[in-house]
């Protein structure tokens, strides 16, 4: 009943300027006829609940049933989210102001929520840290992060008010990220994406990523020009990085290191802090969390209480049978071995 009901939103709320642009691409790439790609993107969302965007991302064209069915695509991931978070407790995770109260001692940073006539306390903070992030209390996907650089120059009561006008009420101290991680790109704090599911108790880590800019932003997200790749149990990367246009980097674009066998600090702390925060909010247990690694071990930047599926299945980090990672999921989720329909 879910599937169907899910299905027939889809079909009143799916931007179809962006399906067709999604077709476009993948006829243009597969070289292959659009109506015959829209069919069976129609096929792909009937009976995988794979959406326009999961098909180009996951290159449903190239793969057969067995294959598709062991991704989590928009509505699967739908499904674990509804099964394992209790949505009456993800204000916790929207309003920054409470994350930031609520995981304080995995923060590890200042931070100050502005106020309409406390502009002593934003004095006081920019002294102590000319250098900081300016966010919305409420945003996601990178929206309104900014990077902020006081100097002698600076009309602090002027950009006390910009920052009221823009909505960027909450200030953080610079994140300070390690110098080995500056080698992948230090223009950004390239983060860990680490997806832990808690259940009966126990918490499993079900996904690992890191994230790194492209060297033209201040942020490494996904949607920002960033790239992504996957790393092994000892916090070295196994494979090359893929940007959400597919393009593949063996090395980083600007500073020409290799992705693969790079060691990343502190990863064995990175994941025992997630394992420790994913007990804080036990009613949301599938949870996504933002690790950005300093010289003195990791920091939260943040949780996400609906983990964004994208990051998880590229071909480029599959295995060679380019199978998902469903019957993980099912497995950690339901208990479930095989990779079944949903």
């Amino acid at each position: 009943m879910y599937k169907w009901a899910y299905y027939f939103k889809r079909i009143f709320t799916a931007s179809y300027k962006e399906m067709y642009t999604a077709i476009g691409r993948v006829s243009q790439r597969s070289n292959r006829n659009k109506i015959i790609i829209f069919l069976d993107m129609v096929v792909a969302s009937l009976r995988y609940g794979a959406g326009y965007t999961d098909y180009f991302l996951f290159h449903f064209e190239n793969l057969n049933h067995s294959q598709r069915k062991t991704y989590i695509t928009r509505m699967v991931n739908n499904t674990y989210i509804k099964a394992m978070n209790d949505s009456r407790f993800y204000d916790v995770f929207w309003n920054k102001e409470k994350f930031n109260n609520h995981f304080n001692e995995f923060l590890k940073r200042d931070f100050l929520v502005l106020e309409e006539g406390k502009e002593e306390e934003f004095e006081e903070f920019v002294k102590k840290h000319p250098i900081f992030m300016a966010k919305m209390i409420s945003s996601t996907g990178g929206v309104g992060v900014e990077k902020v650089e006081v100097n002698k120059k600076t009309i602090l009561t002027s950009l006390f008010k910009e920052l009221i006008q823009k909505n960027q009420k909450l200030l953080e101290e610079y994140v300070v990220q390690h110098p080995v991680m500056n080698e992948l790109c230090a223009k950004s704090v390239n983060t860990l994406r680490i997806v832990t599911g808690r259940k009966n108790g126990q918490t499993r880590v079900l996904m690992k990523v890191i994230r790194v800019g492209n060297g033209d932003f201040e942020v490494d997200n996904f949607h920002k020009g960033g790239m992504f790749t996957v790393f092994d149990e000892k916090g070295i990367i196994t494979k090359p990085a893929v940007d959400r246009e597919g393009i593949i980097y063996e090395k980083h674009p600007k500073t020409e290191t290799k992705f693969a066998g790079f060691e990343i600090p502190y990863y064995k702390e990175a994941v025992s802090m997630c394992e420790k925060a994913s007990e804080k909010v036990p009613e949301v247990g599938l949870l996504g969390w933002d690790i950005a690694i300093t010289p003195n071990g990791p920091v939260m930047i943040e949780g996400n209480e609906l983990p964004g599926y994208d990051l998880y299945q590229s071909k480029v980090h599959l295995d060679e049978n380019m199978h998902g990672l469903k019957p993980l999921f099912d497995n950690a989720i339901f208990e479930r071995v095989e990779g079944n329909e949903i």
